[in-house]
């Protein structure tokens, strides 16, 4: 496209269907007066877009004391409650710097855009996107991502933060909360926790622990906040099937699990699946998913030791094994070392340490935790 400038995306909506209070010091979000926010409910609160048919920006200027800023909107998916058609795309205000503009225009020139490029086998599916350092590494890596994020805070932040790969369609962001498993009505309350946005859950032993260990549940700790949730096959429905789902949604993953179980028969499924996990179950549901392939990461050594955050770091044939480094194990071999692991405590000098925080029941008193993501694969060890 020779000029973003004739490309505006407005769409007329009704009010959303998430409610939480959102960044408001932004000077590029622009909270409209005319939304109000509910403090009982959990939604993304930024004004909607007005519908003027096009889809793209305008090249009306707005004054700011820093740049000249382009009007234009950013898509967010949000829950319908139609079952037909469980999400739906809204369009948020935002305006554009001049640079963003001109990153726009250079990777529209390059057929950048998501129609252009996106296909099942070069997307990822982020499953609680966070502040997006596993999405922007996907997505400098010339991938597609579908990012999954309940919390609102977090999704402004995003379109604040990735507003060119959002604008382009290489990021679509959806704002939803992922139930964990059966009837999506079962789950309405959701756990905002006060101490790390990484711990938002359905589960009260997740969203709810304390600030310092060993992290019992303190309801001082976590705001209750009503949600409406939706099933995991509402995203497969929605974005199709990735080539590798990435699950870090603090016990919904099994949601995801009993979505993949219900696909129909001869439909492919994710090459490369990756899950925090806390209990064995989890091997068994990706077993009869019918991957071959294992891995056990310790997280522990991916967290940065300036920032004490921390990303899912490498996937697939990339990411690292506790044991075996890049080579797959199978399910027997995996599931005997998780199992050894839960048995044993923390000892950093162990290449598979225990101490694992449990995601369901009471923690285990310790100062320090480990934690594992497992990778899996549907192709078998080579070896």
């Amino acid at each position: 496209m020779a000029s973003l400038a004739k490309h505006v995306v407005f769409v007329w909506l009704i009010a959303p269907v998430f409610t939480a209070p959102v960044l408001r010091s932004s000077r590029r979000l622009h909270p409209d007066a005319n939304d109000t926010v509910s403090l009982k409910r959990m939604q993304l609160d930024l004004p909607l877009a007005a519908d003027n048919g096009d889809q793209g920006f305008d090249q009306r200027l707005v004054d700011n004391e820093d740049q000249r800023l382009v009007e234009g909107s950013l898509p967010v998916y949000v829950p319908s409650h139609d079952e037909k058609e469980p999400l739906i795309q809204r369009h948020y205000l935002y305006n554009f710097s001049s640079q963003e503009v001109s990153d726009l225009n250079y990777s529209r020139s390059h057929g950048l855009d998501a129609n252009a490029h996106c296909t099942p086998l070069n997307t990822i599916f982020d499953l609680g996107f966070y502040d997006g350092a596993d999405s922007a590494a996907y997505l400098t890596g010339g991938y597609c991502v579908v990012g999954v994020e309940a919390d609102p805070d977090l999704v402004a932040m995003a379109l604040q933060k990735y507003a060119v790969w959002v604008a382009s369609g290489q990021l679509r962001i959806a704002n939803v909360a992922v139930a964990p498993q059966g009837e999506t009505s079962a789950w309405t309350v959701f756990y905002k926790s006060k101490c790390s946005k990484e711990w938002n859950s359905f589960i009260k032993t997740v969203g709810c622990r304390a600030c310092v260990p060993p992290h019992g549940v303190d309801m001082n700790a976590c705001e209750q906040v009503q949600v409406t949730s939706t099933d995991c096959s509402g995203i497969f429905g929605t974005f199709g099937i990735p080539h590798y789902l990435k699950l870090d949604i603090e016990g919904a993953e099994t949601g995801c699990f009993e979505a993949m179980k219900r696909f129909p028969a001869g439909t492919e499924k994710p090459h490369f699946v990756s899950a925090e996990i806390t209990e064995v179950a989890y091997l068994d549901a990706l077993s009869a998913l019918g991957y071959k392939g294992f891995k056990l990461v310790r997280q522990d050594q991916l967290i940065s030791a300036s920032t004490r955050s921390s990303t899912s770091g490498p996937w697939g044939d990339n990411a690292l094994d506790c044991r075996t480094g890049p080579w797959w194990r199978t399910y027997d071999q995996v599931t005997a070392e998780f199992t050894t692991i839960l048995s044993k405590e923390l000892n950093t000098q162990d290449p598979c340490p225990g101490g694992i925080m449990p995601i369901h029941g009471s923690p285990k008193p310790a100062e320090a935790y480990m934690w594992y993501d497992v990778h899996a694969s549907l192709i078998p060890p080579a070896r």
